[in-house]
C-alpha cells in the first residue's frame, strides 16, 4: 500500500504507529504534517480542517490527519472521524478560494477510522471566502497579511507542478517509451526529426523533462513507471451497460499507456465507407479520430496529477466517455470552454506533449472535437465539470450521418475547419430559424462576433444562410439550397421556397383562398416565416388580400393578378 502513497502520507502513517507505542501527537507535528479531532459539529469539523488545508496550501503542502487529539499520547488519542471523505473534499473546494483540490483516503488504525488529507502545494494564494489567508510555519499557521498574501501570489503564478523535480531518477526512465518518442519525432521533417537520433540524455533534456541532471515530473508522466500508478484505465463493452468485453490497466509510462488505449480505441470502433460528392471514398471511424485524439490527450495532459485515480476510458459502440480526475482548469467553464485563453495546469508536460505531437496548442482541442464531432453529423462532445473529483467528455458514437458529411466536405476546406460554421450548421439541423441571441451563447462569442460569423455564412462563397427581418428582430435559416442537400438529415420538415410557392398556388387553386394559419399547419413554419412567405407571394401579384381586414391572424388571401393560369384583362401588361 505504501508504495501507492506520496511520501507525506507514509510518514504520516509510521507517525501514527509512534503515537499507538506512547509519543505525543502534537510532538510529532512539522510543517507538513497536522493531526485533528472532529468537532461536535460536522460544519464546524469542515471550518478546522478548510483552515487546515489553507494554511498547508500556502506553504509546501503537507497531510493533515483527522481523528486524533494532538494533547494525548498512546491509543487513548485515537478518537476516530465519522465525517464522510467526500463531503471533506467538497467542502474545503467549495470553501476555498481559489478552489482547493485535496485527496481525501480513509485508514484503519488502533481500530478507529482515521481521514487523511492530502493538501497539494498551491499554484496560487489561497484563502476562504471571506478572504482570510494563512500559511503553514513550522507547527503553526500564521495570518498572511495583505502585503505577504500579494507577494505570495506573484511567486505562485509562476509554479508549474510538473515542471518540479520529481520522486524518480534518470535511471528509471522506460527504454520502450524512449523509443516510441523516437518514432513520434521521426514523422516531421524539420528539427525534431533531428532530435529522434539523440542519445537518450539528450533527448531527455532537449525535451526540457531533465534540468541540471535531475528527472521531471513531466519526464516521470511521460516516461517512467510510476510505483503503484496506472495512468489510464481502458474498458469495452458491446453496449453502455454490458459486460465488459476488454479491458487495459497496466502500470506503464504514460506515453505507453496513451498510445495503446489510443490503438484499443481504433480497434473497437466500426468503420463507415462514404461515397463524398467528387467520387472520392474514405472510411469514417464512429468516432473520428481527431476527436479521440484530443479527448484523451486532453485528459493526460490536463488533469490534476496530484489526485491517485486513473483516467477512466469507457468504450462502447454508441458512447466513448473519458474521465479524468480535478475539475477543469482555474477560469474555464463548460461555458468558455471553446476560446478561453488559460494557464495550463501543467505547463511543461503540455509543451513536451505538443513536441511529440500528442497534443497541439493550448486551448485549441475541445474546439477541434466540436468541428470532427459535427463534421459526421454528430453532436458535439458533452463536458461534465464534477468538482473536485473529475471532468467527464462523452463522444456520441454510431455511424455517420452521411447527408451531413457529404454536404460538409462541399464546402470550402477552410469552411469545414471553422468550428464556428460547424456550430451553426449543427444548430440548424435541428430548428429551422435562430437568432443571433440565441445561438451567442451557443458559440461562446460576444453578440458582435456572433453577428459578424453569421453573416459570413450568409455571404458568398458560402450562402449557407439567410436572413429574414422581423418585428422582433433578424432570424436565419437555411438556405434554399442548403436545406434541399440537408433535408434528410433535418430533424424538422422543410421544403424549399419554390416547393412552398408551389403548393400555395395549388391550394388556393383547390380552394379558393388561404391563410396563415393553414400555411404554419401545412408547411411547418412560425408565423413570421408564413407571413414573410404570404407577403412575397402578395407583392409579386401571385396572391391578394381578401377583405378589409388589415391586420390579425385572420386575414385571407385569394388569386392575384399574377396568379399561374388566371387570364390578364387587355389593359394588364406583362
Amino acid at each position: 500500500m505504501s508504495a501507492q502513497l506520496p511520501i507525506e502520507a507514509v510518514r504520516a502513517i509510521e507517525a501514527l504507529g509512534e503515537i499507538a507505542a506512547g509519543a505525543r501527537a502534537a510532538d510529532l507535528e512539522s510543517d507538513t504534517l497536522d493531526f485533528k479531532r472532529e468537532d461536535a459539529s460536522e460544519g464546524e469539523t469542515a471550518r478546522i480542517l478548510l483552515d487546515a488545508a489553507i494554511c498547508f496550501a500556502n506553504a509546501r503542502g503537507g497531510i493533515i490527519v483527522l481523528g486524533i487529539d494532538d494533547r494525548l499520547a498512546g491509543t487513548d488519542a485515537f478518537l476516530g472521524a465519522a465525517i464522510g471523505i467526500d463531503t471533506v473534499r467538497e467542502r474545503i473546494y467549495s470553501l476555498s478560494r481559489p478552489n482547493i483540490v485535496v485527496t481525501v483516503r480513509e485508514h484503519e488504525h488502533e481500530g478507529k477510522r482515521l481521514i487523511l488529507i492530502d493538501v497539494p502545494q498551491g499554484m496560487e494564494m489561497h484563502s476562504d471566502t471571506k478572504g482570510r489567508s494563512s500559511r503553514r510555519l513550522g507547527t503553526a499557521c500564521e495570518p498572511l497579511t495583505i502585503a505577504q498574501a500579494a507577494a505570495l501570489q506573484d511567486d505562485r503564478r509562476r509554479i508549474d507542478w510538473s515542471d518540479q523535480k520529481g520522486d524518480l531518477s534518470i535511471e528509471a526512465v522506460s527504454t520502450p517509451a524512449v523509443e516510441a518518442a523516437r518514432l513520434m519525432l521521426r514523422r516531421y521533417d524539420d528539427d525534431r526529426r533531428t532530435l529522434a537520433e539523440a542519445s537518450t540524455p539528450d533527448l531527455l533534456r532537449e525535451l526540457g523533462v531533465v534540468r541540471e541532471g535531475d528527472l521531471l515530473r513531466a519526464g516521470e508522466v511521460l516516461f517512467c513507471q510510476r510505483p503503484g500508478v496506472v495512468p489510464i484505465v481502458y474498458t469495452y463493452r458491446g453496449s453502455p451497460g454490458g459486460e465488459v468485453r476488454s479491458s487495459y490497466r497496466d502500470v506503464a509510462p504514460g506515453l505507453l499507456a496513451y498510445r495503446e488505449v489510443l490503438r484499443r480505441i481504433q480497434d473497437n470502433s466500426d468503420v463507415t465507407e462514404v461515397t463524398l460528392p467528387d467520387g472520392q471514398q474514405v472510411s469514417l471511424l464512429d468516432f473520428p479520430l481527431v476527436a479521440v485524439r484530443e479527448a484523451l490527450s486532453n485528459a493526460m495532459l490536463h488533469r490534476d496529477h496530484r489526485q491517485p485515480e486513473p483516467i477512466l476510458v469507457d468504450h462502447s459502440a454508441s458512447i466513448l466517455a473519458f474521465v479524468s480526475p480535478g475539475p477543469l482548469v482555474e477560469g474555464v467553464t463548460r461555458e468558455n470552454i471553446l476560446h478561453v485563453p488559460s494557464k495550463p495546469r501543467n505547463a511543461l508536460l503540455s509543451r513536451v506533449a505538443r513536441t511529440l505531437g500528442i497534443a497541439e496548442e493550448m486551448s485549441r482541442g475541445v474546439d477541434r472535437m466540436y468541428r470532427e464531432m459535427i463534421r459526421l453529423g454528430k453532436r458535439p462532445p458533452e463536458i461534465v465539470d464534477s468538482p473536485p473529483f473529475n471532468v467527464r467528455v462523452e463522444l456520441i458514437g454510431g455511424a455517420p450521418n452521411q447527408v451531413v458529411t457529404r454536404f460538409i466536405s462541399s464546402l470550402p476546406s477552410d469552411a469545414q475547419d471553422d468550428v464556428d460554421v460547424m456550430i451553426v450548421l449543427f444548430q440548424m439541423l435541428a430548428q429551422p430559424t435562430l437568432t443571433a441571441a440565441q445561438i451567442a451563447p451557443i458559440l461562446q462569442r460576444t453578440p458582435a462576433a456572433t453577428e459578424a460569423t453569421l453573416q459570413r455564412l450568409a455571404d458568398p462563397p458560402l450562402e449557407l444562410i439567410a436572413a429574414s427581418d422581423r418585428r422582433g428582430g433578424r432570424v436565419w435559416h437555411l438556405t434554399a439550397q442548403a436545406a434541399t442537400a440537408l433535408r434528410a438529415a433535418l430533424a424538422y420538415r422543410t421544403a424549399t421556397q419554390d416547393e412552398i410557392d408551389r403548393k400555395i398556388v395549388e391550394h388556393v387553386s383547390a380552394n379558393g383562398t388561404i391563410d396563415s394559419k393553414t400555411l404554419q399547419i401545412f408547411f411547418d413554419l412560425d408565423v413570421y416565416a408564413a407571413s414573410y412567405r404570404l407577403k412575397t407571394l402578395r407583392g409579386a401579384g401571385v396572391l391578394a388580400k381578401l377583405g378589409d381586414q388589415e391586420r390579425g391572424p385572420g386575414i385571407r388571401y385569394g388569386p392575384g393578378s399574377s396568379f399561374p393560369g388566371k387570364k390578364k384583362r387587355p389593359d394588364q401588361s406583362g
